[in-house]
């Protein structure tokens, strides 16, 4: 048995309570200088770009070669729940903006949201689609999973799920039994794309703001993999009722933009105005981060009935801090939380790992705009094995999963939180494993 240095609180752990674990356990052991292998990975990693933007620097992103093993029965079931909540998303999206007969967030939170796009009431979008690409965050507690968060505006990450396969199939790929699924993730969002415009053959720019964007290397990935044009917003033009990018090619007429940046009429004068005339779709709309608001997120099992759709996968109990009248603080402190509009780890607080300076000053945000959090149950949520400095330690995980449309990705990210942390965010130091569904 390889020796893990385990965490204090008895979490569950799938390597003891799956027997497939035993196989990897097995390989890993008789795999000579395993940790030689792990440096090898990390270091082609840094080589090939494998980078995340964060502090003025360019960090390597981690891998964990240690597949995390998704038993297939479990896959299906989150797939068929994924697929109904982004079913519902859509539609709370069509009922806020455009049908506004069946109101279920209050007007106050969502107009108050700074992703709100008030320009888009009353605007039907192409093909009435809002979010073509959804990102889920999902944890399991001993197996059964729970929604963490719903990525709507610039999901990100599949690159990273592709990329850590990749590299430990092509460096330990002979040395476990268990043998990774083909990820069918980069098919599926150039479909996607492809079917957000009328056009045979469409013309699909990627708008990114640069190489100091924290996810470039995912732009870059895509443009070379799926042959899109990657462009920053002083590359697009709008002449003649027409959207253009500049290229070394001269000018062409653009179908569809897929988004990688938030604030679009900033930053290309005008290009909001010919999305709501109808020259260019955007991948995803404009206006659906109130989709992605954490205080949105409060509401969405009442959505789902509402809407009609049966809440297949659970999410921790969660409520707006600023709309309850009681005293909360005593409530609260053994929860999490979070900014409304935060993002990548920025903004989420876990109170119970933080020291008491730490949580004094979270609270004092809180009192001062309790209008500007949420406060979530706290998970114990399941953790798995992973590779760190020549050590085996038990950490917590998370899986991201992408929906397309109706259609969700065998392509998974796991995201490791740093050791002793609950907090799995690329911005927040954790690493990245593989998901292989058997």
């Amino acid at each position: 048995m390889i020796k893990i240095k385990r965490l204090s609180n008895n979490s569950f752990l799938e390597f003891d309570n799956y027997e497939k674990y035993k196989i990897l356990e097995n390989d890993i052991e008789e795999t000579n200088n395993f940790f030689r292998y792990v440096d090898l990975i990390n270091q082609l990693a840094y080589r090939e770009g494998f980078t995340f933007y964060i502090n003025n620097y360019y960090r390597s992103i981690k891998i964990d070669p240690i597949p995390r093993l998704l038993d297939s029965s479990l896959f299906e079931k989150i797939s068929r729940g994924l697929k109904s909540r982004a079913e519902a998303i859509n539609k709370f999206l069509y009922e806020y903006y455009y049908q506004r007969d069946k109101l279920m967030v209050p007007d106050v939170l969502v107009e108050s949201s700074p992703y709100f796009r008030p320009e888009m009431i009353g605007f039907y979008p192409p093909k009435g689609i809002y979010v073509y690409i959804l990102g889920e965050d999902i944890v399991n507690v001993k197996g059964f999973p729970y929604i963490l968060e719903d990525n709507v505006r610039i999901p990100s990450g599949l690159s990273y799920a592709i990329k850590s396969t990749e590299l430990t199939n092509r460096i330990l790929g002979e040395k476990y039994s268990i043998k990774s699924t083909e990820g069918d993730g980069l098919e599926k969002l150039k479909r996607t794309l492809e079917k957000a415009s009328d056009t045979k053959d469409p013309v699909i720019v990627i708008l990114t703001d640069g190489t100091l964007n924290s996810a470039y290397f995912e732009h870059k990935y895509f443009s070379d993999k799926l042959n899109l044009i990657l462009a920053e917003p002083s590359d697009l033009k709008i002449k003649n009722n027409e959207v253009l990018v500049e290229t070394t090619e001269g000018e062409i007429h653009v179908d569809v933009i897929y988004r990688r940046i938030e604030d679009l009429d900033v930053l290309t004068p005008g290009l909001m105005n010919a999305y709501l005339r109808g020259e260019v779709n955007i991948v995803n709309a404009p206006g659906t981060g109130i989709a992605d608001d954490k205080l949105t997120f409060c509401f969405m099992p009442q959505i789902m009935e509402a809407l009609g759709f049966k809440e297949e996968i659970r999410q921790p109990f969660s409520f707006p801090i600023g709309t309850t009248k009681e005293d909360i603080e005593k409530k609260i402190e053994s929860m999490v939380i979070k900014r409304r509009e935060g993002y990548g780890g920025s903004g989420t607080f876990v109170l119970h790992d933080m020291s008491e300076e730490e949580k004094i000053k979270v609270l004092n945000e809180v009192r001062k705009t309790p209008e500007e959090f949420m406060a979530q149950e706290l998970l114990d949520f399941d953790t798995v094995v992973s590779a760190i400095n020549d050590s085996f330690y038990q950490t917590y995980a998370d899986l991201r999963f992408f929906v397309y449309l109706d259609e969700t990705s065998s392509t998974i990210l796991s995201r490791v939180a740093p050791i002793g942390s609950r907090v799995t965010n690329n911005s927040s130091g954790g690493l990245v494993k593989p998901v292989w569904i058997t």
